[in-house]
C-alpha cells in the first residue's frame, strides 16, 4: 500500500463513517468517527484471532504508512490550529488575558510535574518503576488540553461568551507550552542538557518568546500579500504557503511552532480579515472551515485505528499503568485548575465559582491527537511502551468517556451560574 493509497484510505474510510454517525449513531462528529474507527480495528482484531485471515493486516500498513506521530506534529497541526485560531477575537482575548495566561502556562505546568510525581508514588504501590525524567515527559505530553478535541466538542455545549474565550484560549496556548516542556523532558531523557532550573527556563523562554515571534512575522507576512491581491487562488496560496513555511522555519529554528501558527491566525482573523468585505472572504473562509473540518474528521479516524501501532503490553501491566494515568491525569488537572482559579477569583479578576468551573474545566480537559503523537514520537526504550500505553488509555478515556458524558453532567443552566458577572 502506497502514500496515495493509504492517503485515500483513510479519505474514504472518515467519508463512511461520517455518513454512518449521521444517520445512525447521531454522535458528536469527532467521538462518533473514533468510535467507529476503534470498532472496525477490534472487529478486524477478532477475525484475525478468530478465523485466522492474516490478509486482514492493512490497518496495521495504512497506519504505519501514514505516521500520525509526525504526520500530525510535522503535516496537520499547523493548518488546524491557524484555521482555530482566526476565529478568535482579540478583544475578547485582551478582556481575558490573565485568565487565559494563568491556565495556559501556570496550570499546565503544575498538571505536569503534579501528574509525575502522583504517577511515580501509584506505580510504586504496584512495584512499576520508571525514572522521574520519563514520567515528566509523559507528563508534559498529556497535561494540556488538545485544542482539536476541545474546540470539537465543548463548543456544542452552548458556554457563556467569557467562558468560551476562556477555555478556547486555554487549549489553543497550552497546547504550545506543552510540547515546550516535552522538549525540555526529552533533553533531559536523550541527556542532551542537565536538568537544571536556568537551562529549563532559557529553552522555554526561546520556544515561546521564539514561536511567539515568528508568529508575528508570518502573520504580518499574511496581511501585506492579501493586501495586494483579491484573487482567490492567490489567497489560497499565500495563506497555505505561509503558514506550511512557517512551521517548517519553526522546526528548524527550534521555536514553538503551535504557538506561531496560533499568533498567525489571531493576526488574520483580526487585522486582516476585516479588511476586506465579506464577499471576498467568503470563499478564503469556507476553505479553512472545511480544512479544519476534514482534518479533524482523518485525525480521529486516525486515533481510532492507531490502536494497532500501541507497544503490547501484558494485561495486567496495561490495566495498573491505563488505570493509574486516568485516575492522576484527572487529580492533577483538577488541582492544577483548583490553584489557579483560587488567586485569579481573590484578585478579582475571574469572578468565578471556583468549585463549579473546576469541576467544568476537570471533565472538559480532553485530550486528543497530539498527546499521542508526542507519545508516538518518543526515541525508542523500555518506557516508551508504558508511556505510549498511559497515553492511549487517557486520549480514549478523555474522548469517549468525558466527551460523550460532558453535556449530560454540565447543563446550560448549570454553565450559566459559573461566571458570576458572564
Amino acid at each position: 500500500m502506497d502514500l496515495l493509497m493509504s492517503a485515500a484510505a483513510l479519505l474514504g474510510l472518515a467519508a463512511l463513517f461520517s455518513l454512518i454517525n449521521e444517520r445512525f449513531l447521531r454522535l458528536q462528529p469527532t467521538i462518533g468517527l473514533m468510535l467507529l474507527a476503534l470498532a472496525l480495528t477490534a472487529l478486524l482484531f477478532l477475525l484475525k484471532v478468530v478465523v485466522g485471515l492474516d490478509s486482514l493486516g492493512w490497518e496495521d500498513v495504512l497506519i504505519d504508512r501514514l505516521d500520525l506521530g509526525s504526520s500530525l506534529l510535522n503535516g496537520v497541526l499547523c493548518f488546524m490550529l491557524f484555521a482555530g485560531s482566526a476565529g478568535v477575537k482579540i478583544e475578547a482575548l485582551g478582556e481575558s488575558k490573565w485568565p487565559i495566561a494563568a491556565f495556559a502556562i501556570g496550570s499546565t505546568l503544575i498538571a505536569g510535574i503534579l501528574i509525575a510525581v502522583l504517577l511515580s508514588n501509584y506505580l510504586l504501590l504496584f512495584g512499576v518503576t520508571m525514572g522521574f525524567a520519563y514520567l515528566f515527559v509523559f507528563g508534559a505530553l498529556i497535561s494540556p488540553t488538545d485544542p482539536i478535541a476541545a474546540l470539537a466538542i465543548l463548543k456544542q455545549l452552548g458556554l457563556p461568551k467569557r467562558l468560551e474565550t476562556i477555555i478556547n484560549g486555554e487549549s489553543l496556548f497550552n497546547d504550545g507550552v506543552g510540547v515546550v516542556l516535552f522538549t525540555i523532558g526529552l533533553a533531559v531523557v536523550k541527556g542532551i542538557e542537565e536538568p537544571t532550573a536556568s537551562g529549563a527556563s532559557l529553552l522555554f523562554a526561546r520556544e515561546v518568546l521564539g514561536g511567539t515571534g515568528l508568529g508575528l512575522i508570518v502573520g504580518l507576512v499574511i496581511h501585506h500579500m492579501l493586501l495586494r491581491t483579491r484573487d482567490y487562488p492567490t489567497q489560497l496560496l499565500v495563506t497555505l504557503s505561509a503558514v506550511a513555511m512557517g512551521y517548517a522555519i519553526a522546526e528548524e529554528i527550534e521555536v514553538s511552532g503551535p504557538i506561531g501558527m496560533v499568533v498567525a491566525g489571531i493576526i488574520y482573523g483580526n487585522f486582516t480579515k476585516p479588511r476586506f468585505t465579506e464577499p471576498e472572504t467568503r470563499s478564503l473562509t469556507i476553505f479553512w472551515q472545511g480544512i479544519e473540518e476534514v482534518l479533524t474528521a482523518l485525525l480521529f479516524v486516525m486515533i481510532g485505528l492507531s490502536i494497532v501501532v500501541v507497544h503490547p503490553v501484558s494485561w495486567s501491566h496495561f490495566a495498573i499503568v491505563a488505570s493509574g494515568a486516568i485516575l492522576v491525569c484527572l487529580v492533577a488537572r483538577a488541582l492544577s485548575v483548583f490553584v489557579t482559579i483560587v488567586p485569579l477569583s481573590r484578585a478579582g479578576v475571574l469572578n468565578a465559582h471556583w468549585w463549579s468551573l473546576t469541576q467544568l474545566l476537570t471533565w472538559g480537559g480532553l485530550r486528543g491527537g497530539l498527546a499521542l503523537a508526542l507519545a508516538l514520537s518518543l526515541p525508542d526504550s523500555p518506557e516508551k511502551a508504558t508511556i505510549v500505553n498511559m497515553t492511549y488509555a487517557v486520549v480514549i478515556f478523555s474522548i469517549l468517556v468525558q466527551g460523550i458524558s460532558i453535556g449530560r453532567l454540565f447543563p446550560l443552566s448549570f454553565l450559566q451560574r459559573i461566571m458570576k458577572s458572564a
